[in-house]
């Protein structure tokens, strides 16, 4: 009987889990560059005998890790010629306070040091791992990521991938961090794109969160943790009547 509230409360306690990462979910629905994050748990029964031979079950479920779903988002056309995005696998690297970072697609601007920078003031990189720099009076970027200043190419957009699957962590507005799959493996090394991946101009990548199907899986989750919580209840009004009725003298 006992086991049956432990199970109830781990059931709770996991509902709750997948809320937290369901409501982030929605709350990046319009994050640009934003890939929805999945939760996968491990659910296990285990069955023995006790010393009086009686036959006792225990269930366990638990978090396994939180995924990242990959796919592209859709498309989404602003006719800002620095507004650039990703249309195949890969990234494009911005440098923070924090070390470098990687993101899907961006609003770009020139900062007062004329160097190429997202919203947050980061400057983007190119391929030789420097800050963008843009002499001349008007910049722009192409489909193979090369920048032009006043129609003169002075470089070209870093655009990097990493080995499946992906060992990159979101920070929020859009930008992943790589993060170690084991420790002292190192943080993983980034390779170069694949030839199909292009740059958009123009562009901005959406959030490939689809908001209908999110808020129904809410709704279920939000029921799920309901109907835990009422066997919760009845193991506990099991329990006190067994304590308190049943096991009474006189």
């Amino acid at each position: 009987m006992v086991n049956g509230l432990y199970s109830a409360g781990m059931g709770m306690m996991l509902q709750v889990r997948k809320q937290e990462l369901t409501a982030n979910n929605i709350a990046n629905v319009q994050t640009t560059g934003f890939k929805l994050a999945r939760l996968t748990t491990h659910d296990t029964v285990e069955s023995r005998r006790d010393v009086d031979q009686y036959m006792r079950s225990r269930e366990d479920q638990r978090v396994d890790e939180v995924t990242t779903d990959w796919r592209q988002g859709p498309m989404i056309h602003t006719s800002n010629p620095l507004d650039v995005a990703l249309r195949g696998d890969g990234f494009l690297v911005a440098r923070t306070d924090k070390g470098d970072r990687y993101f899907r697609s961006a609003s770009l601007q020139l900062n007062a040091d004329r160097e190429l920078v997202d919203l947050s003031g980061s400057p983007i990189l190119d391929a030789g791992g420097n800050p963008v720099r843009i002499p001349g009076a008007k910049a722009s970027i192409d489909a193979d990521g090369k920048i032009l200043s006043d129609g003169v190419e002075v470089g070209s957009l870093a655009r990097v991938d990493f080995p499946r699957p992906y060992a990159l962590q979101h920070e929020g507005g859009g930008k992943y961090r790589t993060f170690e799959t084991r420790p002292g493996e190192g943080l993983p090394k980034p390779v170069d794109v694949s030839d199909s991946t292009s740059v958009e101009t123009g562009f901005l990548e959406g959030s490939n969160t689809n908001q209908v199907e999110t808020m129904v899986q809410m709704i279920a989750q939000f029921r799920n943790y309901e109907a835990d919580a009422r066997v919760a209840q009845a193991v506990d009004s099991t329990l006190d009547k067994a304590v308190n009725q049943v096991g009474r003298v006189g």
